[in-house]
């Protein structure tokens, strides 16, 4: 297949190794925002830059994480950071904070004068309670509230007279103390003024972020940021304090619903039952947030006069259309970076809690969010194209882009496939591990104009790249990998970029409608989950003939060879081994990997090896052979995660009946004027 105008290119597409890594042993503070890049991602992404021991780029700034353990791993990195609150909680991974320092700006805080009292007394006074029991005053720990209702309805409290603990129901004291709290008198104003004078055109908007706090939660942050002030803390123990409010300001919204509420927030908009916390408790708790256990890397202020030296991260505070302004010609060859994503309550609440810890002047490079308060994938499409364009003259000729989506979904991957391919770049390479909702892309730059779109060949290409993936995994496969190979092959083929320009709106719309309606042949397709909508369930094929080998019987292959190699295996590299084995759109999830792993391997000495169990040995799988040999029986046969059966242990498993191997899948269909290989 052949979409007409398009010319040939030797460039095809790589079906990359999925960078694997491990869930961090510690989320650190505000996880809940930031990106979920997990420990060791970023080391094996660096593999995917050409050459990888350069310097690399990272223009957004999304994860501190990023930056952290690519300088960790002794490589020079840049990276534009125009989130104060980012930068802030960067700056604590690279030069953590001491406990020591935390544990003093603490009890500063908590002995400052207040009211003829204690500060850390008068902040527990607020959310004082009566025990059910013995009706001993106590301070809560929490409260949940109705937010039709606007009361608080449950409280979560420990009496040191009685002993009680648990949940009970809030009383008519309960409901009438919280009510005290409405939103106004000082502090209510003085939490605005931060961040918006009155008259100011952005003070309503202001307003709009203020209302997901508690009117009880106001009064006592702006307590604390006062106090903070005129306490006069040295440079080190004020950086503690910070850092213990801005995790206290992100615990006591109202984005955190009971009972388990939205794990990752991005509208502004309190749960329906929401949790509000105990200030003082939730200060105290932050002090885990900072405690990161982990040596100091060095962070400088770019632009500066030295060298992009490894180990180091050169720090932008700006957006990177300033930073390109300080970049020489042609200066950047690789970028590698976590692709940010919309999220309304992260930059927004960012504006507020910049205001409220460094002032009105800090929060204003980004209080234009203020403004938006809804952001949609045609928008984050046009948002990447600006951003990259405006890099243009920095890049080399042959410059490439490794992204990382750690919260990937089909939305995600094709706003970035269209803002990239409008930017001037065509993909080369992905990966996609659907059930843990991650994917990595690389682009290479691309001088030369995009060809003309024929767009009645665009369904048929993304049908047949569909095809070709179920093809190739040879079991039914979810939406997003369907999805992602089905703009991937368009995005290679740079047949985006004039839709974005024709239809900046409606381009997402028109290739989604194309591309579920193609799923929806059953000529073609078999849909496991039908009357369901298009991205619920799995797609097989209508005729299976061409499947190739199940994945999940080539997982187990790859799981097992590589235990029998003898040495203990620490699970991680295990799992990256398998994925280098596995590739591109045939990464497996964890969970067949780590269901693989449990069924053959054993526990080593050393904490999160593996070696082979010692029956699955092949000489002793020859003795129960022998054992066996004439027994009439038929096999047993293990299931594995996902679905299917494989055969036992005693083999490793073989082609099923009636399919063919993966290199006799035919090839992925020609979009561009070449031919696609497998992924």
């Amino acid at each position: 297949m052949e979409l007409e105008g398009t010319e040939n290119r030797e460039t095809q597409m790589d079906a990359l190794p999925f960078p694997s890594g491990r869930p961090p042993s510690r989320p650190g503070p505000l996880a809940r925002f930031l990106p979920p890049l997990e420990t060791g991602t970023a080391r094996r992404a660096l593999q995917l830059c050409e050459p990888s021991d350069a310097w690399v780029l990272d223009p957004f700034g999304a994860s501190p994480r990023l930056a952290v353990e690519l300088a960790r791993a002794g490589t020079g990195i840049l990276t534009a950071c125009n989130n104060p609150v980012t930068r802030f909680v960067l700056e604590g991974a690279a030069h953590p904070i001491p406990a020591g320092d935390l544990h003093t700006a603490l009890a500063r805080l908590a002995t400052a004068a207040k009211d003829n009292t204690r500060l850390e007394q008068f902040l527990l006074d607020l959310y004082l309670t009566a025990c059910s029991r013995c009706k001993t005053p106590v301070s809560a720990e929490r409260y949940v509230w109705d937010r039709e209702a606007e009361v608080p309805v449950v409280r979560t409290y420990t009496c040191p007279q009685c002993g009680r603990s648990g949940d009970d129901s809030t009383t008519a004291a309960d409901r009438e103390r919280a009510a005290g709290y409405a939103r106004r008198g000082l502090q209510y104003s003085l939490a605005l003024e931060q961040l918006a004078t009155a008259g100011d055109p952005d003070r309503e908007h202001a307003e709009a972020a203020l209302a997901v706090y508690p009117g009880r939660a106001v009064f006592a942050l702006i307590t604390l940021v006062s106090k903070l002030d005129s306490l006069g803390l040295e440079p080190a123990l004020r950086r503690a304090a910070q850092a213990l409010l801005l995790s206290t300001f992100d615990a006591a919204n109202a984005l955190w619903g009971f009972p388990e509420g939205r794990v990752r927030p991005r509208q502004l908009v309190a749960s329906p039952h929401f949790i509000e916390v105990n200030v003082w408790r939730a200060l105290e708790a932050a002090v885990d947030d900072w405690d990161f256990d982990s040596p100091q890397i060095e962070v400088v202020a770019w632009p500066h006069d030295g060298e992009l030296r490894a180990g180091r991260v050169s720090l932008f505070a700006g957006p990177s259309r300033e930073l390109a302004a300080t970049l020489e010609r042609a200066q950047v060859r690789n970028i590698l970076t976590v692709l940010p994503r919309p999220n309304q309550a992260f930059w927004t609440l960012s504006a507020l809690w910049a205001a409220w810890l460094w002032g009105r002047e800090a929060a204003q490079p980004i209080s234009v969010v203020l403004h938006r308060r809804r952001y949609d994938w045609a928008w984050h499409a046009s948002a990447l194209r600006s951003a990259l364009i405006s890099l243009g003259p920095a890049l080399s000729e042959d410059a490439r882009i490794v992204g990382l989506l750690p919260e990937s979904e089909p939305g995600f991957i094709a706003a970035a496939a269209l803002g990239f391919d409008a930017a001037g770049f065509e993909m080369t390479g992905q990966a996609v591990r659907a059930d843990e909702g991650q994917a990595v892309l690389r682009w290479a730059r691309r001088v030369h104009p995009a060809a003309a779109v024929d767009a009645a060949m665009l369904t048929p290409a993304m049908t047949g790249a569909a095809q070709h993936v179920i093809q190739a995994r040879g079991e039914p496969t979810p939406f997003p990998c369907l999805h992602a190979a089905a703009w991937g092959v368009l995005a290679q083929a740079r047949q985006l970029g004039p839709l974005l320009q024709a239809e900046e709106a409606r381009a997402l719309t028109l290739l989604n409608d194309r591309f579920e309606k193609s799923l929806a042949d059953r000529r073609t397709f078999v849909h496991f989950g039908a009357g369901a909508e298009a991205e619920i369930g799995q797609y097989w094929l209508a005729d299976p003939a061409t499947a190739g080998e199940p994945l999940a019987d080539r997982v187990e292959m790859a799981v097992v060879e590589r235990l029998r190699e003898g040495a203990p295996l620490e699970e991680g590299e295990l799992e990256a081994d398998v994925c280098r084995t596995l590739p591109g759109m045939l990464t497996p999830d964890r969970r067949l990997v780590q269901a693989c792993l449990k069924s053959y391997g054993a526990e080593g000495d050393s904490p999160g090896t593996w070696h082979l169990r010692p029956e699955d040995y092949p000489e002793a799988r020859a003795r129960d052979h022998e054992e066996t040999a004439g027994d009439p029986r038929p096999a047993r046969r293990t299931r594995v995660a996902g679905g299917g059966e494989s055969p036992s242990r005693s083999a490793p498993a073989r082609l099923a009946p009636g399919r063919v191997a993966p290199s006799q899948v035919p090839p992925r269909p020609a979009i561009g004027g070449r031919d696609d290989p497998d992924p």
